[in-house]
C-alpha cells in the first residue's frame, strides 16, 4: 500500500502516467505482485521475434544524487527523457515495477553481442526482457559514471544487492520461464548487460551473486538422480534414456561443466498416477499436451495407465 501511495502522489506531482493493477494478486504464496508503472510508448516498440533472452541490468541516479540514488520519480525520468527502457524494474525492498509490456521491445541493450548468438549483434533487444534492479557496483564498476568524490558520497547500505531483490528476482523470473518456454533455464539465456556489452557496459558487475539466480525448474514428483564418482550427463541421459538438454534444463545447470560427486539431477521422467490424465501432467509442469504428446510419441488425446512413464520436456 505504500508503494501504490507514493505512486499516486508521484502521479499528481509530476504528471506522468502511472497504471496500478488496483488488487495486484498473487499467482501463490511465492509469487510477488507486479505493479505497473509504464513508460511513454515512444520508449519501446512492437516485437516481432520469439523471446530467447533476459538481461539483467543495474541502475540509479548515484551521479546525480549520490545520497538519495534511489527515488522512483528521479529512475522514471532518466528512463523517459533518455529514451531507454526495461520492461520490469525491482527496487530495494523488491517491489517490482512493469515498465513495458512483454509484447513490446524495450530498449535496454544497445549494442553488443553475444559469441553463441551471432545473428544477435546489436539486437538484443529484439529477443529479450530487459529487467532493472535498483543497485549500484563496485567503485570501478561505477567511475565511468560518475567521479571517485561522488562514489565516496553514496552510502555502503546503497551499494549491491539486497536480499529481497534476489526474491523478487527469482519470482519475476519464475513467471516470465513459464510464459516464455522458449527462454533457456541457464546462464546462456539469462545474461548481464557486461557479457554483451563488453567493455561498454559494467552491469549487473561483480557484487551481483548469480548463484541466488534459481534456474531450476519446480520438479516436484520427478525422480532426482545423485551423482556418483565417475559419472558423466551423457552417462546419466543414456541411463534414464532422456536427452542431456532435458535434464540440465530441468536441474538448472550447464551441460557443458563437469558435474559434482553428490550432485543432484533432475530427471524429467514422470510416473503416471491414478486419476492423472494428459492435462492434468501438463498443468503441474507448465507444459503444453502437445508438447508432452510429441516427445513421448503418443497422441495427446490418448488414455494414460497407471506406471506409464513419461518424458516432461
Amino acid at each position: 500500500m505504500r508503494y501504490i501511495k507514493l505512486l499516486c502522489t508521484y502521479m499528481l506531482i509530476f504528471g506522468f502516467t502511472v497504471h496500478l493493477a488496483p488488487n495486484p494478486t498473487k499467482a501463490s504464496v511465492n509469487t510477488v505482485p507486479i505493479h505497473n508503472l509504464y513508460l511513454p510508448v515512444k520508449n519501446s516498440t512492437i516485437r516481432t521475434q520469439k523471446i530467447t533472452h533476459v538481461m539483467l541490468h543495474f541502475i540509479s541516479n548515484a551521479a546525480t544524487k549520490p545520497q538519495n540514488p534511489y527515488n522512483i520519480e528521479d529512475i522514471y525520468q532518466l528512463f523517459s527523457k533518455n529514451g531507454i527502457s526495461a520492461h520490469y524494474m525491482i527496487d530495494r525492498n523488491g517491489a517490482i515495477f512493469r515498465l513495458v509490456g512483454e509484447e513490446r521491445v524495450a530498449f535496454h541493450a544497445g549494442k553488443g553481442s553475444l559469441p553463441e548468438f551471432p545473428a544477435y549483434t546489436d539486437r538484443m533487444n529484439e529477443f529479450s526482457i530487459g529487467i532493472e534492479l535498483l543497485a549500484i557496483g563496485t567503485k570501478n564498476e561505477m567511475l565511468p559514471m560518475m567521479s571517485e568524490k561522488t562514489y565516496n558520497l553514496i552510502s555502503r547500505n546503497n551499494i549491491g544487492y539486497t536480499e529481497a531483490q534476489y526474491r523478487s528476482l527469482n519470482s519475476l523470473l519464475k513467471g516470465i520461464f513459464n510464459r516464455h518456454p522458449s527462454i533457456g533455464r541457464s546462464k546462456t539465456y539469462v545474461v548481464g548487460h557486461d557479457e554483451y556489452a563488453v567493455g561498454r557496459k559494467t552491469d549487473p558487475g561483480q557484487l551481483f551473486e548469480w548463484s541466488r539466480v534459481n534456474f531450476k525448474r519446480p520438479g516436484v514428483g520427478l525422480p532426482i538422480h545423485t551423482v556418483v564418482k565417475g559419472e558423466s550427463l551423457y552417462q546419466i541421459s543414456r541411463k534414464y534414456s532422456v536427452s542431456i538438454g532435458f535434464i540440465a534444463d530441468w536441474s538448472g545447470i550447464d551441460p557443458t561443466k563437469y558435474l559434482q560427486v553428490g550432485q543432484q539431477l533432475t530427471i524429467p521422467i514422470y510416473t503416471v498416477q491414478s486419476g492423472d490424465s494428459m492435462w492434468k501432467i501438463a498443468q503441474r509442469y507448465s507444459v503444453s499436451v502437445e508438447s508432452i504428446a510429441n516427445i513421448n510419441s503418443i497422441n495427446p488425446n490418448s488414455l494414460l495407465w497407471v506406471g506409464q512413464k513419461l518424458i516432461i520436456p
